[in-house]
This record gives structure tokens, C-alpha cells and sequence, in this order.
């Protein structure tokens, strides 16, 4: 007996952890974890991008901003114009904007077909006002109306007017995706086309760059396009749901 007290004795100071109770530690595990952010939803194609503050509302009139009255462009076609601001609205630059617009090569004078001539006399009655416009009062029935519920300009022919949508001119278009100087430049060419008498198309292959025609402010899927075109009376039409998407394009002669 001595002898197996002995060894028994010797086995346990050998194997010390045999002999104690196995403890289960509180402390968690040092391995590092992958920190996961929630991925973002893609935003409406259509809706205003995020951005600076914007005037609301201004009065409902427009005030002519003065401007030389020197001609653009070499086409036999004259479109007389003038640069209008609503009242309420304070963007100086803006008749500068389109005047440069107007003048770029890419624009519809690079066509050879048109010549712009900007109007001086505050009595004169142009071809189209080009009249930026606060979103509540674009979306008055009477002008632009809300039908799509998204912000948009448009041009109206029973008084000769194109008006800009000032939250569009100030936050652009997802399409764009920042672009500003490049939305800007697209607004207006699209809506001067109007003005000329072309309408609405499509994208024409899937990738190319956009018409300026197409309506690039809510997007650049025909698809996209053709399903929010529905709440207007004649619109779905005009652009076939055929899957095929372009990319941004704001100029007549577009790129290839």
C-alpha cells in the first residue's frame, strides 16, 4: 500500500492539470472580426440627387437679365431667345451658363443648320424664354406639372418658354453622377431641341452615348424609362422597354 501511495503521489506532481477542474475562461476570443457596413441601396435613377439648399418657391413671374443681342452660330434657322430669372431666384451666372452652352460646337450649331440670337430689349418677343425656375413653381400644372413625380424641366410652346428647373441646375442628375458642368450643358441642349421641334427618343444601342433628346434627367434605361413614362397620356410610347441602356451623353454631336 505504501508503495502504490507512492506512485499515485508522483503521477498527480507530474500531471499536475489532470488533477484540477478544467475552467472555461469569460474572456472573448483575440482573433480579429471583419467590421460589416450595410450596403447602400442604389438611389431612384430619377430622384434629385442630394446637394446645396435650393429655393423652394420664388414668386411665379421672371425678370429679363440683360444680354447682348449678337447671333450664335451660322444656320440659316434663327431661334431667338432671351435669359429670364424668377423672381425670388438670385443665380447671376446662369446667362453666362447658357450663352456658353449654346455657343459649344458640340451644341446644336455644330449641326450648321441653326443660328441663336439672344434678344436685348426687354419688350421683344422671342422665339423662347429660357426662364430658370424654382421647383414649386416648375411644378405648377400650368408649366411643367408633377404627372412623373420627379423634379424636371421642360419647355412649354403656348408661351415660348423652357424652364430650368433650379434644383436640377444646382444638383444635376444621378445619371450624371456629379457631373454638373455636364448635366448643365445637357438640360439645355435638350430642351432647346424641343424648342426646335424634335421630341423624345430612346436609347439607340445598348452602351452608346445617350441622345440629347433621350430624357436623360431620369435615367438612362429605356426599360426605366418607358415604365415611369407611363403616367403620362401618350409618353410609354415613345420609348420601348427593350432593356437597353446608354451612357451620359449632354451634346448634339455625341461622341462615338
Amino acid at each position: 500500500m505504501l508503495v502504490f501511495a507512492v506512485v499515485l503521489a508522483l503521477a498527480l506532481l507530474l500531471t499536475p492539470e489532470a488533477a484540477e477542474p478544467k475552467r472555461i475562461s469569460g474572456v472573448a476570443s483575440a482573433q480579429p472580426t471583419l467590421a460589416t457596413t450595410p450596403a447602400r441601396p442604389a438611389p431612384e435613377p430619377a430622384a434629385l440627387p442630394e446637394g446645396v439648399p435650393v429655393t423652394e418657391a420664388g414668386e411665379g413671374t421672371w425678370r429679363l437679365v440683360p444680354g447682348s443681342g449678337h447671333d450664335i452660330g451660322t444656320g440659316t434657322e434663327v431661334l431667338t431667345y432671351t435669359v429670364e430669372i424668377e423672381n425670388g431666384v438670385d443665380l447671376p451666372a446662369f446667362d453666362h451658363d447658357v450663352e456658353m452652352i449654346l455657343a459649344d460646337p458640340r451644341g446644336w450649331i455644330g449641326l450648321g443648320a441653326v443660328t441663336f440670337r439672344r434678344l436685348a430689349d426687354p419688350d421683344a418677343d422671342p422665339d423662347v424664354r429660357i426662364s430658370l425656375t424654382s421647383p414649386g413653381t416648375a411644378r405648377r400644372p400650368d408649366l411643367c406639372g408633377f404627372s412623373i413625380p420627379f423634379e424636371s424641366s421642360c419647355r412649354l410652346s403656348r408661351d415660348h418658354r423652357i424652364v430650368v428647373n433650379l434644383a436640377r441646375w444646382l444638383r444635376g442628375a444621378h445619371s450624371y453622377d456629379g457631373d454638373l458642368a455636364g448635366y448643365r450643358a445637357y438640360a439645355i441642349n435638350h430642351e432647346v431641341g424641343h424648342a426646335l421641334g424634335h421630341g423624345h427618343v430612346g436609347c439607340p444601342a445598348a452602351g452608346a452615348p445617350a441622345p440629347v433628346m433621350m430624357q436623360q434627367t431620369f435615367g438612362l434605361s429605356n426599360t426605366y424609362l418607358a415604365n415611369l413614362n407611363r403616367t403620362e397620356p401618350g409618353a410609354a410610347a415613345k420609348v420601348r422597354p427593350d432593356g437597353l441602356v446608354c451612357r451620359a451623353n449632354p451634346w448634339v454631336t455625341a461622341p462615338h
